[in-house]
């Protein structure tokens, strides 16, 4: 015990030191986090706070050695130490260098993922998965994948958690602290020690980062937290607690793993690319809610507590209390969510038009499997009446009540030169035996739902009207065809959910059958 608080006493001051020196450096060589509409500090910041949080972490953890019985018996004898320096100091440079250059996504990841496999190689893996009512599932090969993935999950977890003042350090010191009892209860004593160093730095920077922050941490300092949480909480899981192996870990940091796996799938449902950054974060949508910054991190701060209680009393739960714990967290999670509003595209209504949309885009709803069916029949017509007749039909099915096929003569037009012009003007030197191929140089097909339809009815109110131009494109040559019009009566017949992307449907196939038969008569020619 005596080393433990050694170690957070030394990484506490040690902190409180650095943190300003690397605030007056960072200034001087202008690596400066500025205030923009996504962010929320209103001052210029150092953000390479993470450069103080390793130090800070290392320091007490270099001292020790010094002491060679105590080196012995906790360090030297595992083997898994180099590998877990290497990957710390690899994905804080990564971080780092993000910090002052900026790296591209991908290439973060990529380094994110190799630092995890170096921690694998090392040992540090998971090999199973433990649940309640269960002896676990063993992973064997699927070892790596889970692994990698764990180690990917919390670094960007806490990257993304580091929103507002203070918020991404104090969760990282609540888990830290958590981790820190439950590794001494399991005699867990190097990986008990590493937690303290942790929660020391972090309780020293916190001094300069909670709001109004004076530096930040940048990505090299939640790298280098994801990093070593993920890393340290396989090292100190308890392999002999039933359903508790992995699970303390993941309850603890179940605030930033929540946000973390949530945040994509937000993304994706808006409409918007799943990994660029937004303002749709846990915290951003306590700010929007009225809170302010550091009521909004208290709040955080407040459920990673009780989420760390939770964690830590499964040290001691049997199998079935362990259900229950894990039911009420779940339900306090979700109640959460509807609280902040993130779980508002969960409603059943948008669940069940999400299913409709995947099978109708898949092809296995009936209506689109029967719409299909009119497709086919639109491309395989052999000349023009056929093709209109097959046309009227789709839209006989689609219930609209007017069309109008207007076709003329074709229109090309080409991005290129050379060649491409030569098949231009080959092209064109044969519109007008094209154009007898369709009875007339201008043609017009009508249709009516309603044979008694009189002409006028296309100038009352309430028609949903449709322009669709029949364009093909191929090797830079464009071809307009012509134009259909269509029309609907919506207050006898609503427009259904799926009508305008029928008709878009409709519109490539016509302007594919069209081309056919231009080619078709081009060749026979």
């Amino acid at each position: 015990m005596t080393t433990i608080i050694f170690v957070f006493f030394i990484s506490f001051l040690a902190a409180l030191l650095l943190c300003p020196i690397v605030s007056r450096v960072a200034i001087r060589l202008n690596i400066i986090d500025t205030p923009s509409e996504r962010k929320m500090h209103k001052d210029i910041t150092p953000r390479i706070g993470g450069v103080a949080l390793i130090l800070s972490f290392a320091l007490p953890l270099v001292l020790l050695p010094l002491n060679k019985i105590m080196f012995r018996d906790l360090f030297a004898g595992d083997q898994r130490l180099p590998f877990l320096v290497t990957g710390m100091l690899l994905v804080f440079a990564i971080g780092l260098w993000d910090d002052i250059r900026r790296l591209p996504a991908w290439l973060k990841f990529a380094g994110q993922a190799i630092c995890a496999l170096i921690a694998f190689l090392g040992g540090i893996k998971i090999t199973v998965i433990s649940f309640p009512f269960t002896d676990g599932i063993h992973l064997g090969y699927f070892s790596l994948p889970f692994t990698l993935f764990w180690f990917v999950l919390v670094i960007n977890a806490i990257n993304l958690i580091d929103g507002l003042d203070g918020l991404a350090a104090g969760i990282s010191l609540f888990v830290s602290i958590t981790m820190l009892f439950i590794c001494l209860y399991s005699n867990k004593l190097f990986v008990a020690i590493a937690f303290a160093a942790l929660s020391g730095s972090l309780i020293g920077f916190l001094r300069y980062n909670f709001n109004p922050a004076s530096i930040f941490m940048g990505d090299s300092g939640s790298y280098f937290l994801g990093y070593l949480l993920a890393s340290l909480s396989i090292m100190g899981s308890i392999k002999g607690q039933v359903a508790t192996a992995m699970l303390i870990p993941v309850i603890a940091l179940g605030i930033p793993l929540v946000d973390a796996l949530w945040s994509p799938i937000r993304r994706f449902v808006l409409g918007k690319k799943m990994f660029q950054p937004d303002s749709g974060h846990l915290h951003h949508t306590l700010i929007k809610l009225g809170y302010t910054q550091r009521r909004a991190v208290l709040i955080i701060y407040g459920f990673t507590i009780v989420l760390g209680i939770f964690a830590a009393m499964l040290v001691h739960a049997r199998d079935e209390t362990a259900a229950l714990i894990l039911m009420v967290i779940g339900l306090g999670v979700i109640f959460l969510g509807r609280y902040v509003g993130v779980m508002d595209y969960f409603d059943t209504h948008r669940i069940t038009r999400w299913m409709k949309d995947l099978s109708d885009e898949s092809g296995l709803s009936h209506e689109r499997r029967s719409f299909l069916g009119h497709q086919l029949t639109i491309s395989k017509a052999a000349d023009i009446n056929q093709f209109w007749d097959a046309v009227c039909a789709a839209l006989d099915y689609l219930e609209f009540d007017h069309a109008e096929l207007v076709l003329y003569e074709k229109k090309l037009q080409a991005s290129g030169t050379g060649a491409l012009g030569k098949e231009i003007k080959r092209q064109k030197d044969i519109e007008g035996q094209v154009n007898a191929y369709f009875d007339q140089p201008v043609s017009s097909f009508t249709w009516h739902r309603d044979e008694a339809m009189e002409d006028s009815w296309l100038s009352q109110k309430g028609l949903l009207k449709v322009e669709q131009p029949l364009l093909y494109t191929e090797n830079d040559v464009l071809r307009h065809f012509g134009t259909l019009y269509l029309a609907k009566d919506i207050h006898r017949d609503a427009a259904g959910h799926y009508t305008l992307k029928r008709i878009e449907h409709l519109r490539r196939v016509m302007s594919s059958t069209l081309e056919a038969m231009y080619e078709r008569f081009t060749v026979e020619g």
